[in-house]
């Protein structure tokens, strides 16, 4: 079953936020549009006022001049009366920012007083019709583009007082305006932010859906390393597939152990009749011969059906009851019982036994799991070869080290060296160490090794008395 990991929720909420930030940026731009046209039209009403004021003031200026001049403006020629008019004009307009007129004499169709005192530049005049119309409509104006003209009559004269100004175009990026364009940009950025988050999560989410597809058929497999949030979630994945890994590894030798049990205690059971025949014979031995040497092969006759009933109840749960013991005379035990096989290869020993030791543990599982130990470190020796052995206290445990000085483990074998029924030995049963590992277990220790091209250590750790087995 694939893993979905993006829900549609999420999708959801992602389209929710790219179309808001879109509807964002469009009221945005708009308001942007609507605040400029405004501008602009409050800027041209504005322009339309001062241009009717001003004509208006041109035609009131003219009457009056005509009325109480000496000389009337009709008997000058045109060349006076467009000097004598410009003077006006200029005098009116001086009062009107940005605003240039005159007048315009209807009946010669010449403009006459044209001025732009406060203008930065002279505008152009407007056209003879369009002069002739604004007179005709009082109060009118015509707008060109960015330009405002407005006429006046001058009645009973024959000459139009006319003026003009236009109008800056709105810089959107003044004011107000900046601001507004500056929340469109935001907005747009926000957008672009959105996006960029939501094509890393994609990723990101894709890359965990692809690794724990993967880890379905392959334990092994492990998410590579991602950056930010998503490095949290691939380090708690593989972890987790390392403990599953692990718990799948325990589950197998729990598994193999279970089945090792059946057959060790058949075996085990075919074994014990034989033992007993030949403990009722050693008996009757005894009574003829010297008791103390038959009394040794009744008492490792006596191990054996202690060892054969450890290994029926191999395989299952079985309640143990463990005790302080001393470390010291188990070693020796387990040293005596491979006195031979040490002679035969010339073995040296080094114990190395830190005083008052005590474990709590079951002394003949122990027992058993330290001969164990030592006939492997005597065997994997070379002839003439020596074997260390150390027992040490080490916090809340007692730690005893076998270590040989042989050629070391096959990189091969070394992750099977506690599988059952595994053995690089040509006649082993690969059972020992399996064996060893699981007394160990069940008694509250464990069994670990190192090894090298210099040797092997294999290590024991105990419960120490006073620690809860």
């Amino acid at each position: 079953m694939p893993y979905r990991l993006a829900p549609a929720s999420f999708r959801g909420q992602v389209i929710a936020i790219v179309a808001l930030s879109l509807a964002v940026v469009a009221l945005a731009v708009v308001m942007v549009r609507e605040t400029v046209q405004s501008t602009q039209q409050s800027l041209l009403d504005e322009a339309r006022e001062q241009c009717r004021a001003a004509a208006r003031e041109l035609a009131l200026q003219l009457r009056e001049r005509q009325a109480y001049a000496e000389d009337p403006l009709t008997h000058l020629p045109l060349e006076a009366q467009d000097l004598s008019l410009r003077g006006l004009s200029s005098a009116v307009l001086r009062s009107y920012e940005g605003i240039s007129g005159g007048y315009f004499d209807s009946d010669s169709g010449r403009l006459l007083g044209y001025s732009f005192p406060t203008a930065a530049t002279g505008h152009a005049p407007p056209s003879a019709s369009t002069l002739r119309a604004l007179a005709a409509q009082p109060d009118s104006v015509s707008v060109a583009g960015l330009t405002v003209f407005a006429a006046e009559s001058s009645e009973p004269l024959s000459i139009i007082s006319w003026t003009s100004k236009t109008v800056v175009a709105v810089n959107p990026l003044g004011g107000r305006l900046f601001w507004s364009a500056s929340l469109a940009l935001a907005a747009l950025l926000g957008l672009v932010g959105v996006v960029s988050i939501w094509l890393n999560l994609r990723r990101g989410i894709d890359d965990v859906r692809d690794g724990l597809q993967k880890l379905e058929t392959d334990f092994s497999h492990r998410l590579p390393a991602a950056a930010g949030e998503f490095s949290e979630i691939t380090q708690a994945i593989n972890q987790m597939a390392a403990r599953r890994a692990a718990l799948d590894e325990e589950y197998r030798r729990q598994d193999r152990l279970a089945a090792l049990g059946k057959v060790v205690a058949g075996v085990a059971h075919e074994i014990r009749n034989p033992l007993n025949s030949m403990r009722l014979t050693l008996e009757l031995l005894a009574r003829r011969l010297d008791a103390r040497q038959v009394q040794a092969a009744i008492a490792e006759v006596d191990r054996l059906d202690a060892i054969l009933s450890r290994l029926l109840a191999f395989g299952r749960s079985t309640p143990h009851h463990p005790l302080s013991q001393d470390i010291a005379p188990l070693l020796d035990r387990a040293v005596k019982m491979i006195h031979e096989q040490r002679r035969q290869r010339d073995i040296r020993l080094d114990l190395q036994i830190e005083p008052n030791l005590k474990a709590v543990v079951e002394a003949a599982g122990i027992e058993q799991v330290l001969i164990n130990l030592l006939l492997n470190a005597t065997e994997a020796a070379p002839p003439g070869g020596e074997v260390k052995v150390s027992a040490h206290r080490a916090d809340d445990a007692v730690v005893i080290q076998v270590a040989d000085n042989g050629s070391g483990i096959p990189a091969h074998a070394r992750p099977h060296m506690f599988d059952a029924f595994y053995t690089t030995k040509p006649h082993g049963t690969g059972l020992g160490l399996a064996v060893s590992r699981e007394i160990l277990l069940r008694q509250g220790g464990n069994l670990e090794f190192e090894t090298s091209d210099a040797g092997t250590t294999f290590s024991v750790r105990l419960p120490a008395k006073g620690a809860p087995a």
